[in-house]
């Protein structure tokens, strides 16, 4: 008598494929979600080095007799610390402390700031002019945006320059 072959039924996949799978979709899913957060991650940076750079600022005007102040370029693409009136005269312009250059570049991170001028006066109030003799009348805001459309905003507050 010819033996009884059992026949399998092929129908499912093996606990081997089912393992390779679950490490594919755990390598692509790891890979898309680590790169998503890359660009928030230096918008998040820059925000708080920006912020940084501001109560630098205010603290130089608060304890020279001289006004300071941070300007953005019209394009969003840099900003930079200036002295005794008109930023864009480069002998006013100083280099920021941690940076390389006079002017910090925001291109290389892919961010764009609002343009704006902010000075402070002897007592450390913000100002809208570059003479540090107009006080903002309202919370200026400043929007950071990243390339894929991420953004944060910096307030600086008006009367005392209190930056949350």
């Amino acid at each position: 008598m010819p033996p009884i072959r059992q026949s399998r039924d092929q129908t499912g996949f093996t606990p081997l494929e089912v393992l390779v799978v679950l490490i594919i979709i755990g390598i692509i899913s790891v890979t898309v979600i680590g790169r998503s957060h890359i660009g928030q991650t230096d918008l998040l940076a820059q925000t708080e080095v920006i912020k940084s750079h501001i109560r630098y600022a205010q603290s130089l005007s608060m304890n020279s007799s001289r006004i300071w102040g941070i300007r953005c370029g019209a394009a969003g693409q840099s900003y930079w610390l200036f002295v005794d009136g008109d930023p864009d005269d480069v002998n006013n312009q100083r280099k920021l402390p941690g940076e390389e250059t006079i002017i910090v570049d925001l291109a290389q991170f892919k961010l764009t700031l609002t343009a704006a001028t902010l000075s402070f006066d002897d007592r450390g109030r913000p100002c809208d002019d570059d003479l540090g003799t107009q006080p903002i009348e309202d919370d200026l805001l400043l929007t950071l945006l990243a390339g894929g459309g991420a953004n944060t905003t910096i307030r600086v507050t008006r009367n005392t320059g209190f930056i949350p």
